[in-house]
């Protein structure tokens, strides 16, 4: 069973929805105005950016909070997600978004879940996510239009470039009979 939580800048289009892009972790993915990206989340953060001027969005499945300086130097760190620290940067650039544009830039957030039950502070891999991505897009001054991060359940995050549209749906656990 699923619930589903929605955010949306405007009605989805009646119609059926076209093949999602799967974005998977440490990928990040931009779309234009037909396409569908998609990621599924537990302890990773998922980072959609909806660019409505421009017509495109992005999107990070970002699996650890901060690279290490020798990581943030390397050429492939330019496309990667793996780190919330590079893929904030990453996304912008590969949208061609200039620091003029991050106005009229949303951000939403999904995932950051405790899906390993740890009572350590280093093991809460989830919190430390969602902590980096608030960090990041507020050092770029993006604005966030909704958050669900938390929890102990996985999500999928949904974009829908044509609708400018993410859909969050929490996957709850079936309950045995």
């Amino acid at each position: 069973m699923e619930t589903m939580i929605s955010y949306s800048t405007r009605p989805r289009a009646p119609g059926p929805r076209l093949p999602s892009q799967q974005v998977r972790m440490g990928q990040l993915k931009i779309g234009v105005r037909t396409d569908q990206l998609e990621a599924v989340l537990g302890s990773c953060v998922g980072i959609a950016l909806i660019w409505k001027k421009a017509g495109r969005c992005g999107l990070a499945h970002c699996l650890l909070p901060e690279a290490p300086i020798e990581e943030a130097n390397k050429l492939e760190a330019i496309t990667s997600a793996r780190y919330v620290s590079l893929a904030v940067p990453a996304l912008l650039r590969l949208m061609g978004a200039h620091e003029a544009d991050y106005p009229d830039i949303e951000a939403v957030l999904a995932g950051g879940a405790n899906m390993l039950d740890a009572r350590s502070q280093r093991l809460q891999v989830g919190q430390q996510n969602a902590a980096a991505a608030r960090k990041y897009l507020q050092q770029c001054g993006l604005t966030v239009s909704y958050c669900s991060l938390g929890g102990t359940n996985g999500r999928t995050m949904h974009i829908d470039c044509a609708a400018n549209c993410v859909t969050v749906r929490d996957i709850v656990p079936q309950q045995p009979h």
